[in-house]
Order: structure tokens, then C-alpha cells, then sequence
């Protein structure tokens, strides 16, 4: 299957590539006369190489699969000098060959014309279709190689290490692993560094001893990142057993890097929050969530120490000063962050519990957590874009919240290469009823109905359509409003219409709700907390909080995980800054940081099924 745009590419490589089917080749009419072989050169005479359109012309002197073999060489020469728009017109064309060792040699070829022409969904396709036993032994490496850089441009973790690890395993049978792939062990590094805990256990299931060396290399990073005794206990242990792997000094460099940091380790945790006043329950959701977390660390010298920051600047510091403080968690509320930060004389080492405004500038040793919406709506436009959704449409209740994260939808969707998509907003449930049937056009189909029975005498039989070019919905609402208006899509899509995907952010989870409400939103997709969603590695903890807490409302959870995840983060703020794609998987989301210090979180996906919600991997 081509792409439109591809078409003209095949209509011209047709007409003048591929002259004949023969199996021997055409002598070509053209002789050379070979040099006199009295005359020696005083100096060594480079060889010629042919540039890709030379070779691609020489190759009509020959017939059939001698025809072939040359075109294949024009093919790997066009990808040399980037002329994809060439390499994939060759490639493209002998995938019809009716020999069964030039399609195999033209596999790599093809797969990496596509990858350069940006044919991203073609290339995808080509790999999933294509096993190794199909590729030539000599080619499977660059083929492997080809595959993970597709899905490292896509960000797509998990298969780019999937590919990379087979790579790795493969080079290893030839004592080759970096020979060819320099890069490879820090590729594989960084993309195993992106993957949710979740990936990590689907990488194990029937992997060799190479692969499972190196999934057990993450495991140690992972649990002992920012303890670096029992660290470095654990990576010798571990070299001991895969004694085939790198050996420490041999580490990819990122990790290196990543080991030789210091860490962070505060004995003494300042906690600035608002202990009294409006928001005083959130704050103590907080709280508790970093107490949790501290008690549930073994063999830990870390003091809390909770100051309320409803006082003045010059007041707190005296109590930091007084108390021999060494790290800060917090404050919590805007302006007082603000007002941290135009501090000249601020020297501890601090994770503001709010936003990086983009005007700051970025200064060591200050980070930002806070449950930003906008990282949901960068999330869902990136999913959007791995799924080769084209004309999505966003929907979104008429309050800041929803309006700020459908902006940033929009951002995002854009600088991903996409036009600004659709949008709409409501405000009540009459509105929303009425915003439906004009998106899906089912009103606009009722009334040529009602104009067609007019004309002809009898029973009209009859359905209203609706629009068939939206491939997916992205709806901003809270619980009462998303429960209203997945009916409404549900009652407004044709019969006959395939099934139309409707996405949401968290703001559309509650936990409550009956039968008829899980039935309702059956369908529905839409991106949560771990918490919320009582993940495997949460739920010991979420156990012991629902005893304490069986009542408190999502808001007053989620912070509860987020301080959780503050106290977490400490001893690995410094490593993940560092190295963005390490990633911590916390109770908020999968955890990274980027280079300004603010903490981006990745949630994790939840879908209503069969009148139930599932967790869900996506894409």
C-alpha cells in the first residue's frame, strides 16, 4: 500500500526502471578498451566510485535479476548521498521482483528508504510483517539498527529497545557487538532508561541470559539510584553473574556519567508548606504522603522538618539557618515560590513544589514538581501522532483549566508537524447535547431526509450519517460532564460507522459512580495517576492509606502521591537532570526531569470495557 504522494515516484520507475524479466544478462553494446598496461601511475589512483543516478542508469544494460543485483546498488547508493526520493522509487519497485534473494536483500534497503523519505506508518508497517528468518544474515543487524532508529524518532521506548537488544544479542554471537554500532550500548541504554516498570517485566519473558544481564543492569539503577554503597555492591554482584556484558569501566558513557554523580543526601528536609489558612487540607495531603514515604524507608537518618511558609522571607530563612538545614521540599503556593527564586542568597539545594515559570532562569540545584494538566495534553497529542491520527477535535468545558490544557493540545499537535485541528467548547448540558449533532453532522444528514420524504411520496427508509473524516476525540471535562456526553457521541454516530475513539484527561476520572455510569463510558480512554489506578508497585502502600483514609476525594490523593514522589525523587534528582531519559516510575506518573529542573510526568492509560476499567498499554 503507497501513499498518495508516493505515486508519481512508482509511475516514472516503472516506465523506464525495470525493462525486462529475463534471468541472464544483456551484453552491453559499449565496449572499453582497457589501458595500456606499459603506462604506470606515479602515485596510488583512488578507485572510481559511482554516484547513485550512474549506477542507477548503467543498470538498464542488463536484464532480469543482473538488472536487479545493480539496482539494489543504486538503492544503497542513493540512501548514501540522502536522495531518498530515488531509494525509494528503486526499493518500492523490487519489492515486486520475482526473486525470492532480491526482495530479501531489498528488505533493509526499503525499510531504510522509508525511514529517510519519512514514510514513518510504511516503515512501521514493514517491520511489523517482517521476521529476521526473512532478511539475509548480513543484513539483519542494519535492519534492527534501521527499526530502532524509527521508533527513537517516534519516542517510542519500548519497541526501540526491543529491536536494539535483539541487535545486541546478535552482534555478541559474532564478537562484533560494537564494531559496526559504536553507539549501540548508549542507545540501548538511554531507550531501556525510558521504559515503564511494566515494559521492563514484558523485555524479560522468554529473553536470553545477554538481554536479561541487560535488565538487570535497570533494575539495580532503578533501586539503587542515590544509595551509592549499596549501588556499587549491587553492580559488582551483577558483574560477577553476566560475565559476557560490559565490563564497568566499558559502561555506556551516559551511564557513567549518571554513576559518577553525587547524590543528593540531606540529613535534614525542610518542608515549606501552608500549615494554616485555605490551603491547609492540601497541605496536609502533602504532608502526610512524605511522612508515609519516610517511614517506609529502611535505615534512614532523613529528618522531616514541617515549617509553615505563611511568614515572611527573611523569618524562614532564620528557622532553615537555625535548623542546619540542607535540603528544601516546597513551598507550595505561587507566589511564594516566586519570591524563593528572586532570592539572591538562596543556598539550599530546593524541589519547589509548583511550576518553573518559562521567565526564570535556570539555576542548579532547583527543581520543580507540580501536577501540571499540560503534561496530560503533550501526552495525548504525542499518542495522537504514534497512532497516525490525522484530524482529531478537541472538546472542551468552558473553564481555565480545560481551555489551558486545549491550548497546549493545540501547541503540541503542531510543533509535532500537524495543522491546528478542530475545536470546540461547551458550557451546558443543552449546549453540549446541541455541540455534538452539528460536529457529527447528523443534523445536517436528518435534514436531507426530512427534504427527500418531501419529495417522494411513501416510506422513506432511511438513517442519519454522521461525519466520517474525525479519527479520534479528545474531550477536556470533569466527571459529570464526560459521563453526559459519551452517550451523546455514542446515540449520534451512524450504525454502520466504525467506532469513533474518545480520549480524556484525568480532570474525567472519579472513582464513584454505579453500574449505569461504567456502562455509559465503556469506550472511554484517558490518562491517570499510578495511584488512582492502584498499579502493582502502589499497592502495599495504597492498602495501608485507604485504612487511614477511606473517603478523601481524588484531588487529596493525588497530592498525597505527589509528596510521596517528592521524597522519592531526593536522591535522584541530580542523575535524572542529567540524563532526561531515566525516569523514576512514581505514584504520579513515570518521573523524569528535564535540564531546566522542572519534573515531567508520563501517566499511565486506563480504559472503560465490558463495564469495568482496565489499565491499558498505549499506544
Amino acid at each position: 500500500m503507497k501513499t498518495s504522494k508516493l505515486k508519481p515516484l512508482f509511475l516514472v520507475t516503472a516506465a523506464t526502471l525495470l525493462s525486462s524479466c529475463a534471468q541472464t544478462p544483456v551484453t552491453p553494446t559499449t565496449t572499453l578498451t582497457p589501458a595500456p598496461t606499459t603506462l604506470t601511475p606515479s602515485k596510488p589512483v583512488e578507485p572510481i566510485v559511482q554516484d547513485a543516478e550512474s549506477l542507477y542508469l548503467n543498470a538498464r544494460q542488463f536484464q532480469g535479476e543482473a538488472q536487479q543485483i545493480q539496482l539494489l546498488k543504486a538503492a544503497a547508493a542513493a540512501l548514501q548521498e540522502q536522495n531518498s526520493t530515488l531509494a525509494l522509487a528503486i526499493t518500492d519497485t523490487l519489492r515486486q521482483s520475482e526473486s525470492t534473494l532480491i526482495r530479501q536483500r531489498n528488505l533493509v534497503l526499503l525499510l531504510q528508504a522509508y525511514v529517510q523519505h519519512k514514510e514513518l506508518a510504511l516503515a512501521e508497517q514493514l517491520i511489523q510483517q517482517t521476521t529476521l528468518s526473512q532478511i539475509p544474515a548480513a543484513d539483519q543487524p542494519l535492519f534492527l539498527w534501521t527499526s530502532a532508529q524509527l521508533y527513537q524518532q517516534q519516542q517510542r521506548a519500548y519497541p526501540a529497545a526491543r529491536a536494539l537488544l535483539q541487535l545486541d544479542a546478535l552482534q555478541s554471537r559474532t564478537n562484533n557487538v560494537t564494531a559496526t554500532f559504536p553507539e549501540l550500548h548508549d542507545a540501548l541504554w538511554q531507550q531501556l532508561s525510558a521504559i515503564s516498570h511494566a515494559e521492563l517485566t514484558n523485555l524479560k519473558v522468554g529473553a536470553g541470559q545477554r538481554t536479561l544481564g541487560w535488565l538487570a543492569l535497570l533494575d539495580i539503577v532503578r533501586s539503587y539510584l542515590g544509595a551509592p554503597e549499596q549501588l556499587n555492591f549491587a553492580l559488582a554482584e551483577w558483574q560477577q553473574r553476566y560475565v559476557d556484558l560490559p565490563k564497568l569501566a566499558q559502561f555506556p558513557l551516559s551511564l557513567q556519567q549518571q554513576l559518577a554523580l553525587k547524590p543528593y543526601q540531606p540529613q535534614r528536609i525542610a518542608v515549606l508548606l501552608p500549615l494554616a489558612g485555605q490551603f491547609q487540607q492540601h497541605a496536609k495531603a502533602i504532608q502526610y504522603g512524605l511522612l508515609a514515604a519516610a517511614t517506609n524507608e529502611q535505615n534512614s537518618q532523613r529528618q522531616l522538618i514541617f515549617i509553615d511558609s505563611q511568614q515572611s522571607l527573611p523569618e524562614l530563612q532564620q528557622q532553615l539557618a537555625a535548623q542546619q538545614i540542607d535540603f528544601v521540599i516546597g513551598p507550595l503556593l505561587r507566589d511564594q515560590v516566586e519570591a524563593v527564586n528572586q532570592l539572591a542568597d538562596w543556598r539550599y539545594p530546593t524541589l519547589f513544589l509548583n511550576s518553573r515559570d518559562s521567565r526564570w532562569q535556570t539555576q542548579p540545584d532547583r527543581f520543580y514538581f507540580a501536577l501540571n494538566m499540560e503534561d496530560e495534553a503533550a501526552q495525548m497529542a504525542q499518542l495522537f501522532a504514534q497512532k497516525n491520527y490525522k484530524r482529531p477535535v478537541v472538546i472542551s468545558a468552558r473553564n481555565s483549566i480545560s481551555q489551558r490544557m486545549q491550548q497546549h493540545f493545540v501547541q503540541q499537535w503542531q510543533a509535532l508537524g500537524h495543522p491546528i485541528p478542530e475545536s470546540h467548547q461547551f458550557e451546558a448540558k443543552q449546549e453540549l447535547e446541541a455541540l455534538i449533532t452539528k460536529l457529527l453532522e447528523t443534523d445536517s444528514s436528518r435534514e436531507r431526509i426530512r427534504l427527500i420524504s418531501g419529495l417522494i411520496s411513501g416510506k422513506v427508509e432511511s438513517e442519519a450519517h454522521s461525519r466520517q473524516d474525525i479519527d479520534a476525540i479528545y474531550l477536556l471535562a470533569d466527571p459529570i460532564q464526560t459521563r453526559m456526553f459519551k452517550p451523546f457521541v455514542d446515540v449520534s454516530l451512524s450504525q454502520n460507522a466504525p467506532r469513533l475513539p474518545i480520549y480524556a484527561s484525568s480532570r474525567s476520572y472519579s472513582s464513584g459512580g454505579d453500574a449505569n455510569d461504567l456502562r455509559d463510558l465503556n469506550g472511554l480512554t484517558f490518562t491517570e495517576t499510578p495511584w488512582l489506578l492502584n498499579e502493582q508497585h502502589i499497592q502495599q502502600v495504597r492498602a495501608q492509606y485507604v485504612q487511614l483514609f477511606p473517603d478523601q476525594d481524588e484531588t487529596l490523593q493525588r497530592l498525597f502521591a505527589m509528596g510521596y514522589d517528592a521524597y522519592q525523587l531526593i536522591g535522584s534528582l541530580k542523575q535524572q537532570q542529567q540524563l532526561p531519559s531515566l525516569s523514576y516510575p512514581g505514584f504520579t506518573g513515570r518521573l523524569s526531569v528535564n535540564q531546566d529542573g522542572s519534573i515531567h510526568r508520563q501517566l499511565s492509560w486506563a480504559s472503560y470495557r465490558n463495564n469495568r476499567l482496565t489499565a491499558v498499554q498505549e499506544p
